[in-house]
């Protein structure tokens, strides 16, 4: 089993744009040595070819670029994206589909109380439809 840790951070990121505490102000300033982070999402494969993302935060984009497994390499538009599985419907852990729409339809895995909230409450899966099929829940 393959593992990447794509972001660890939380919602906003590290440094988080609107946060002036210690840390964040530290790493803005150098006075802190730390490592920036992304939004958390986690990127799983057992072959190491095939990935399925566990959420898709909005540093997707970022997060790909930092993992040459998931760039395009096979054909002119691609990507080692199989899958995704939202483990919640968190803003910070969905709003990446919307940067992944270029390559619908994407097979998504949650619950169906995520599935409702992502239909309604922010309908993802209503506005990607649009999108080569868009998303393709699977529960």
């Amino acid at each position: 089993m393959h593992i990447r840790v794509l972001g660890s951070a939380a919602g906003g990121g590290f440094p988080q744009w609107n946060c002036n505490c210690r840390q964040c102000a530290g790493v803005r300033n150098g006075s802190l040595r730390s490592r920036r982070r992304t939004q958390s999402s986690i990127a799983l494969s057992d072959n190491g070819v095939d990935w399925v993302l566990c959420n898709a935060s909005p540093d997707i984009r970022a997060q790909l670029e930092g993992f040459a497994p998931l760039q395009p390499a096979r054909r002119l538009r691609d990507s080692a994206i199989a899958g995704v599985v939202l483990l919640d419907s968190q803003i910070d852990h969905c709003t990446g589909l919307l940067s992944l729409r270029e390559g619908c339809p994407h097979e998504v895995w949650c619950t169906e109380r995520v599935h409702q909230d992502l239909s309604s409450g922010f309908p993802l899966f209503t506005m990607l439809r649009h999108w080569n099929g868009g998303l393709q829940w699977q529960p």
